[in-house]
């Protein structure tokens, strides 16, 4: 299993553009992109500005067929100019421990 994880902060202006982009994502992703098991946004209940994604890929060549997609290029139109600054981002090989 391959673990992604994303924390940004989104600019006043670009927070609604992202988290409607994110919430796309989040259903799309799964449904297009064979092993993503898991695709999640939070929102900074505190902080609307503060977002921070989590992802659970079968394995790194699935994320990676989704991260050089035109897909994710797309996405990142969108994203990228939306945040303040570089998003703290982290991948993990990872199991599952329990059910």
């Amino acid at each position: 299993m391959f673990t992604v994880r994303v924390a940004a902060t989104l600019t006043d202006e670009g927070r609604a553009p992202a988290l409607a982009q994110l919430r796309l994502e989040s259903v799309e992703v799964p449904q297009r992109f064979p092993g993503c098991e898991r695709f999640d946004v939070f929102v900074d209940p505190d902080d609307a500005g503060r977002v921070f994604v989590y992802e659970e890929w079968t394995d790194r060549s699935a994320f990676d067929g989704y991260r050089t997609s035109d897909y994710f290029e797309h996405g990142g139109t969108i994203l990228m100019p939306a945040m303040a600054g570089a998003p703290d981002s982290a991948y993990y090989e990872s199991g599952r421990v329990g059910p």
